[in-house]
């Protein structure tokens, strides 16, 4: 694998688990997952790193 490749890994790796994180503090606190703000920001997020990501890979 190349070095490129196992950032982009260890990348995807660390924001998986921070995902899950917050995920499980928000199901302890019992916010609402399922709520249509939540359910958007999570949407615009995964937008937004998805981005980042290709621009990565891009080399910007």
């Amino acid at each position: 694998m190349k070095k490129k490749e196992s950032i982009d890994m260890s990348l995807v790796l660390e924001i998986e688990e921070k995902r899950s994180k917050m995920l499980e503090v928000a199901r302890q606190k019992g916010f609402n997952l399922q709520h249509p703000d939540v359910l958007l920001a999570s949407q615009e997020l995964d937008r937004l790193i998805e981005r980042q990501m290709r621009r990565m890979r891009k080399g910007h």
